[in-house]
């Protein structure tokens, strides 16, 4: 699955190494992946990353920044702890921030709970008596993934966000880790892209499931684009030898992130609908998946209860001449293939048994 979430009860330093090594992240109290996104009516890659602390060195534009805050400000280092200064900092920075946060960061962290199962620590920023930013991280047994960053917007010319990340950093050399990871990133979409700024990172390959230096992730590597380029070819394939098919966008691929009901959701956020559309329950998909560099055709259903994941106003406001916007289950891999050619005698084949017009 390109998307999923577990819920564990507690969560041991070495697991969440593992977790954090297979592109995974914490939310909340529980822990997910995710290999898409969707911002506004666009999609994109979301790229996991991760910073090798071996042999490590602050570059000198970093430690530019870590000398100016260390000299202006007091920097404080522990387990990381809620309270209510910490709280109207964070409602501070909300108010700020251009995107969508948690309402509290009780709610960030601890999804409203007061336990918390993961090994967290802090880095606070004073000046004077006043806190003025503050960062969590979690700890593994040889790794650390940063969790949430906030400052206050009146420091902004500081660069208190990297700063913290930064702290992060040094405090895992100090305890002889071997990686840091920040989370993602997403090409296409800047925001991100101060993960990239503390260093030469590797990316978690889909295809093989490797880390690789991010300096070589071409456009073409991008899992979405991979996508794209290999359907359009196919869709331009079955349009030359008339064989009908749309090209739609799927906005409720991360289903299995809202859902508490474990199915075999569809998470890809494009494919060909290769079977009518109207009037039916049942499907007949072409998706590109990037991992095993093949086509698939699936066979997918409906779930009953979309209102019990996705609000209606959220679905409805998606074109539906270009997203398909009903929740979908996989029934059955049908097929592999690598070539067009081979795709459409096995899409043929599936359309003339007939099981996709009830």
């Amino acid at each position: 699955m390109f998307a999923e979430k577990h819920y564990p009860e507690k969560i041991k330093p070495e697991e969440l190494d593992n977790y954090l090594a297979r592109g995974w992240y914490r939310m909340g109290q529980t822990i997910f992946t995710t290999h898409f996104l969707c911002f506004g009516r666009s999609y994109y890659s979301a790229i996991w990353v991760r910073l090798t602390l071996e042999a490590y060195t602050f570059r000198k534009s970093l430690r530019k920044i870590i000398r100016k805050n260390q000299n202006e400000f007091r920097t404080e280092i522990g387990p990381g702890t809620i309270n209510r200064e910490k709280e109207l900092l964070y409602k501070k920075y909300r108010q700020s921030f251009p995107g969508m946060l948690a309402p509290t960061l009780q709610d960030s962290l601890l999804d409203g709970e007061e336990i918390n199962i993961y090994q967290t620590y802090e880095v606070s920023v004073y000046d004077g008596n006043q806190l003025i930013a503050l960062s969590y991280f979690d700890l593994g047994k040889e790794s650390a993934a940063s969790i949430i960053g906030i400052y206050d917007p009146d420091y902004k010319p500081y660069s208190l966000g990297i700063y913290t990340m930064l702290m992060e950093i040094d405090y895992c050399i100090k305890a002889d880790f071997q990686y840091f990871y920040p989370g993602y990133v997403v090409p296409g979409y800047p925001r991100f892209d101060y993960k990239l700024r503390i260093g030469d990172v590797d990316y978690y390959d889909l295809e093989d499931s490797q880390w690789k230096p991010f300096v070589k992730l071409s456009d073409n590597l991008i899992p979405l684009r991979k996508i794209e380029y290999h359907l359009d070819a196919l869709y331009k394939y079955f349009q030359w030898h008339k064989i009908p098919c749309e090209k739609l966008y799927y906005p409720l691929f991360e289903a299995n992130l809202f859902g508490f009901w474990h199915a075999p959701y569809f998470d890809y956020p494009v494919f060909l609908m290769c079977s009518p559309k109207e009037n039916t329950n049942h499907f007949l998909i072409v998706v590109y998946n990037p991992s095993l560099s093949a086509y698939q055709l699936l066979h997918c259903s409906l779930f009953d209860d979309l209102q019990f994941y996705f609000n209606e106003s959220y679905t409805r406001s998606y074109d539906t001449r270009f997203n398909f916007v009903k929740l979908m289950v996989v029934e059955e891999v049908l097929e592999n293939c690598t070539e067009p050619s081979k795709m459409i005698h096995l899409l043929e084949r599936q359309l003339s048994a007939g099981n996709w017009k009830q």
